[in-house]
């Protein structure tokens, strides 16, 4: 039996309809990439503002008392333990998410999504280099 494209007969309707659904189907399952690294983004966001915070308010603490911070049981905080991992702990996970939607859209790719602006990818990527700088900034 000859195919539409053999016969030079264009395709049916439902050939139509089933092909715009598959087209549209794929942009639901990029913008759902985008939106996962988004959230991602918030929380590695998060995470390292709040480890910087942490790790400015420790060093605070530690010149007004002229020591380090002594806990409830006696426990001794250094001024950058807890911010800093609150920090890379942000940061990895964002680099993580990046190099994960990386993958996924390029597999999405190759499955025949046609290329568009990543406007997640470019915004979660310099964040997380940003999430390094920190990490560094606070540790030396």
């Amino acid at each position: 039996m000859p195919t539409p494209s053999t016969s030079g007969r264009s395709p049916d309707r439902g050939t139509q309809l089933a092909e715009e659904r598959t087209d549209l189907a794929a942009e639901r399952t990029f913008l759902a990439f985008e939106r996962t690294l988004l959230a991602w983004l918030r929380t590695g966001l998060s995470l390292i503002s709040f480890g910087f915070t942490l790790a400015k308010f420790f060093q605070y603490m530690a010149q007004q008392r002229g020591g380090p911070v002594t806990g409830v049981f006696g426990h001794t905080w250094t001024t950058d333990t807890v911010g800093l991992a609150m920090i890379a702990i942000g940061t990895l996970s964002l680099a993580l998410a990046v190099i994960q939607h990386y993958r996924r859209v390029k597999a999405m790719r190759a499955l025949g999504l046609a290329a568009q602006w990543n406007l997640a990818l470019w915004v979660a990527a310099p964040v997380a280099v940003l999430g390094v700088f920190a990490f560094v900034s606070l540790l030396f």
